[in-house]
């Protein structure tokens, strides 16, 4: 057990909500040995900063997956595939058109397209905005698959067709991905709930030394019991900090192991704001 001491938190880093939470987790442990029982406030402000910091890891996640998503080539290489399908399908249309002269079978059924759902201008569709695109190939590919797959085949564009679809599919997969990334947090409601997460471990610390507020054995064991937790991880940042001269950004925790959350992606740490320096509790 850490010993606690009075003035413990006097000088203390700010630190990141995984680790506060592996802290208020076994906090949690420690306020069931405390006797005789702590205020039942003390355990309400330890389970509202457990409940904070699960929140926060939850839509860190959801922070993390939508910058994959956001970063992927994906979306970018399907939507230039598609627009090389779609040009490259009205191109053969009209080819059809000019070489096989326009009383064949194979031009009449290119000029249906062409005069139907084909009657667009290419760039109005390839180069305007991703959702607009989206809904304007999906009402030509449906129009063209349910009225016009006779003269497809007709004029012998049912491969190219194929393609078209295939490649459209593709697009709206990855569309999807895209519009779900929108609705995962900001990095500025991630700094928010740090924040807030802080102000609560704060809180809960300036709660437990009112209680246990002397030098006696009994308030410094309780102290401990409870603060003992979150005294270990400002002890490890302190060691973190003077082995990196005050560099890097102190790493994430797993909340049941609190092993080192190892990033491959330095961007992809929680936006929590400076914590290098030691700040006041």
């Amino acid at each position: 057990m850490r010993i606690v001491s009075q003035s413990e938190f006097f000088n203390s880093y700010a630190l990141p909500p995984s680790r506060l939470g592996w802290a208020a987790r076994r906090a949690r442990e420690g306020i069931g040995k405390v006797q005789p029982a702590p205020p039942p406030e003390i355990g309400a402000c330890n389970e509202g900063l457990i409940a904070m910091t699960e929140h926060y890891a939850e839509r860190h996640r959801a922070w993390q997956t939508a910058r994959r998503e956001r970063a992927a080539p994906e979306l970018a290489l399907s939507d230039n595939k598609l627009d090389k399908s779609f040009s490259n399908f009205v191109s053969r249309a009209r080819m059809e058109v000019e070489d096989h002269g326009k009383d064949s079978v194979r031009a009449k059924a290119a000029q249906k397209l062409l005069d139907g759902p084909l009657n667009v201008e290419v760039f109005a569709v390839t180069n305007t905005a991703r959702e607009d695109q989206e809904a304007i190939l999906r009402s030509i590919l449906n129009d063209l698959e349910a009225s016009y797959a006779q003269d497809i085949e007709a004029c012998g564009l049912s491969a190219s067709f194929e393609v078209l679809q295939a490649d459209f599919k593709a697009f709206a997969e990855a569309m999807s991905q895209a519009i779900k990334s929108e609705a995962a947090p900001t990095t500025e409601e991630l700094q928010q709930l740090a924040a807030d997460i802080s102000s609560k471990s704060v809180e809960l610390i300036h709660r437990v030394n009112g209680a246990y507020p002397t030098t006696s054995e009994e308030d410094r064991k309780n102290r401990s019991l409870i603060l003992g937790p979150f005294a270990l991880q400002n002890d490890r940042a302190a060691a973190f900090y003077r082995r990196n001269r005050g560099q890097n950004t102190l790493p994430d925790v797993d909340l049941d192991t609190g092993v080192d959350v190892v990033v491959t992606d330095e961007n992809a740490q929680a936006p929590v704001g400076d914590v290098s320096e030691p700040a006041n509790a």
